[in-house]
């Protein structure tokens, strides 16, 4: 636990969408989402379409590491779409501030799979609340590494992050994209949640709406 963030803004920044959606799912991940609380910090083991076998859990401090080396192993393209620079790397602090979450006002999931032997995160979706103090809206962003996207594993992040934030009583998940951010239009479009985009000031504004009964998969 941590004290309460004063900003919301760079969690969310450092966090933006690059993932693209072409997996054909094994299970019901809806039913399997429902079937946890939804609020809960249990890790959700799943085999996707190709048998790649994943754990999708809450982010813990000790992830900090984790999150360089994730970064590491992104392409300049995913760098750029999610700093709208070219970012050469993720600070130690920049780390630390995204893995120590209070897990109300700000809240992560990671997505985790064994590469040689160990255990690493190639996928992560995260909140923020925009107002502390208010639930209404909150900044949210997903990321997968690059050699893992097309498998459905930002859907499921996705998935496990709206279910979380309406039980913690928030509204509404918006992102903010730079133009020519289809990947991440793509990813809201195909997980059929209830959802809004506008162009604004060359930025897409897409704003989930999580008391929407048009929640389907």
């Amino acid at each position: 636990m941590e004290d309460k963030p004063q900003s919301s803004n760079q969690d969310v920044n450092n966090m933006c969408i690059s993932v693209t959606i072409h997996a054909i799912y094994p299970y019901n991940f809806k039913k399997s989402m429902l079937s946890l609380n939804p609020d809960s910090h249990e890790p959700e083991s799943i085999t996707l379409a190709d048998g790649t076998q994943i754990v999708i859990r809450p982010i813990q401090p000790d992830d900090a590491e984790d999150l360089q080396a994730a970064f590491q192993r992104l392409s300049m393209e995913s760098i750029y779409l999610r700093f709208l620079s070219f970012k050469k790397v993720l600070t130690d602090e920049e780390a630390r501030q995204l893995a120590t979450l209070d897990y109300i006002t700000r809240m992560a999931f990671v997505a985790t799979c064994l590469e040689n032997g160990k255990d690493i995160v190639m996928g992560v979706a995260r909140y923020a609340l925009l107002d502390t103090d208010d639930p209404e809206m909150a900044e949210a962003a997903v990321v997968v590494e690059d050699k893992y996207q097309g498998r459905g594993i930002g859907k499921l992040l996705l998935w496990r992050l709206v279910h979380y934030a309406r039980a913690k009583g928030i509204h509404f998940l918006r992102g903010n994209l730079q133009i020519g951010n289809d990947r991440m239009l793509t990813l809201v479009q195909r997980s059929r949640l209830s959802h809004q985009q506008r162009y604004v000031d060359g930025i897409w504004e897409v704003t989930i709406d999580l008391q929407s009964a048009n929640q389907g998969t």
